[in-house]
């Protein structure tokens, strides 16, 4: 609890320096399944389709079709801040390029044929509650871009009834008469929202992140006002603990947010720490402006009071909604869903995206890492791989289901026939004891403290299993895969394609 709590809950488990490299221990032209098999294929579509294949490795797990996905879309992982990663950021970030970013969108639609089209009936015309454009400026895409990336999915999945979210910062959703306003109210889907990487709304904090043209407090309201002229939600994220930042600024930053009528507000402290490797991180100046993790842990509860207090309902650990939105289907449903992992698996697609797929029969599962490099098929070379074992789903649910604020536990005993407590006794105990974790007989729920504290909490539930995993895993940190450089499929579309 003294160390830096760096939202490692809401990376769900286990984190990327665990996983196995997909078929780095494979001669070329192998790629995993999405059921963690091994197979041999040219991947031509002509070839994908006849089902031209070998095995190299038996599957993992059975793929169960009738489980509803999710579906995460990175379609680039580029922005457009005059600093670089806007000084702060840890999530991907290269320099805007038109002509790259479209070779990256061509090469994920590519990716969702391919995928679907080897795995027959396993994926394709499985039912899409909800599906999220994000990672980078996800809005730098053109509309045509979104909608080619978004037709394909409608090609291969049931996505009638849908949530569809496009994420992006405000000044590209006001461009162009709010084209990608206009566009994605047109998607023949059940319900739309956006989501704006705000961060606050003091002039010289946002200049100092090279982000002073993206959008003012002006701008955010006339984007919710339009947005909800077109039947849209919107949402916005912030910063708080920005160094040198007073807690009444904070508390004037949310009060304005408030303000813009957001439909949600987002809400995220600064992780900021000497070695981090974020721009920022490097400045001793900036380091040595920020509290430690106890006082930021203070303005934290100060804030979250001030939203509850204002008519917003709490979701999850940086989640908060408006109350009489949160009660109907237009609630943000890609966040819940992917907090029940008794229910939905996960399809991602774009550079460093995540696929998951659950089998209780087996207590099995299966994770999939897409890496920046897309020039060669998903998932194979250096692309990311996990088995999960028993001990690992159990991980995956307290993770997931923590991320959502609690844990049921006669779920939880449905699917492993055994009590949280009896699983993991000793990381419950003192999770208790410092007042992290509130347990009944029904739910394990964090506390409001456990709920920023949420990085030590998982960090005591994982330890046990993380030690036992880090000799087979390749040990690659966030920061090297993220710092890696983006290609495009060139071979996929040399010659006449």
């Amino acid at each position: 609890m003294l160390r830096p709590q760096r939202h490692r809950l809401l990376q769900g488990f286990p984190p990327l320096p665990l996983m196995q490299v997909a078929t780095l221990d494979h001669p070329k032209g192998l790629v995993r399944q999405a059921d963690g098999a091994v197979i041999q294929t040219q991947l031509s579509r002509a070839e994908i389709k006849r089902g031209d294949s070998s095995n190299w490795d038996d599957a993992f797990i059975n793929i169960d079709n009738s489980r509803p996905l999710i579906i995460g879309i990175i379609p680039h992982t580029q922005c457009i801040p005059l600093t670089p990663a806007c000084g702060f950021c840890t999530f991907p970030h290269d320099a805007a390029n038109k002509n790259l970013r479209a070779g990256v969108v061509r090469s994920v639609v590519w990716d969702i044929g391919a995928v679907v089209e080897r795995h027959g009936d396993k994926l394709a015309g499985r039912r899409v509650d909800a599906i999220y454009f994000g990672g980078g400026t996800a809005n730098l895409s053109s509309t045509s871009e979104i909608r080619k990336i978004f037709d394909e999915l409608a090609s291969h999945f049931k996505v009638g009834q849908s949530e569809v979210t496009l994420e992006g910062i405000p000044l590209l959703f006001t461009s162009w008469f709010h084209a990608h306003l206009k566009a994605l109210a047109s998607l023949p889907t059940r319900h739309k929202r956006i989501s704006m990487g705000v961060q606050t709304f003091e002039r010289g904090r946002i200049e100092r992140m090279g982000r002073g043209s993206f959008g003012d407090e002006k701008m955010v309201k006339e984007i919710v006002r339009y947005g909800h002229e077109l039947g849209l939600t919107v949402s916005g994220d912030f910063l708080f603990a920005l160094p040198g930042q007073t807690l009444e600024q904070m508390c004037d930053d949310v009060n304005r947010a408030i303000d813009c009528g957001l439909d949600q507000i987002c809400l995220y402290h600064l992780v900021l720490y000497s070695g981090l490797g974020t721009p920022w991180s490097k400045d001793a100046g900036l380091v040595g402006q920020m509290p430690v993790p106890a006082v930021i842990a203070d303005y934290w509860l100060t804030l979250r009071q001030r939203l509850l207090s204002n008519g917003f309902v709490q979701t999850t650990l940086t989640n908060f909604e408006r109350h009489d939105l949160n009660k109907t289907n237009r609630r943000f449903i890609y966040e819940e869903a992917s907090y029940n992992p008794d229910v939905y698996d996960a399809l991602g697609f774009g550079p460093l995206s995540i696929s998951t797929q659950i089998d209780y029969g087996q207590q099995r599962g299966v994770k999939l890492l897409r890496r920046k490099r897309l020039g060669k098929p998903a998932w194979s070379g250096d692309d990311l791989y996990f088995g999960y074992e028993p001990e690992d789903l159990k991980l995956l649910w307290v993770t997931r289901c923590l991320a959502g604020l609690a844990l049921n536990r006669a779920r939880y005993q449905a699917r492993f026939s055994t009590d949280i407590a009896e699983d993991f006794p000793a990381a419950l105990a003192v999770t208790v004891r410092n007042g992290l974790i509130n347990a009944d007989d029904n739910t394990i729920a964090l506390t409001s403290p456990g709920m920023f504290y949420s990085d030590a909490v998982i960090g005591t539930f994982a330890a046990e299993r993380a030690a036992k995993l880090r000799d087979r895993a390749a040990g690659l940190s966030t920061l090297q895969v993220l710092e890696e450089p983006v290609t495009a499929g060139s071979e996929v579309y040399g010659g006449m394609g």
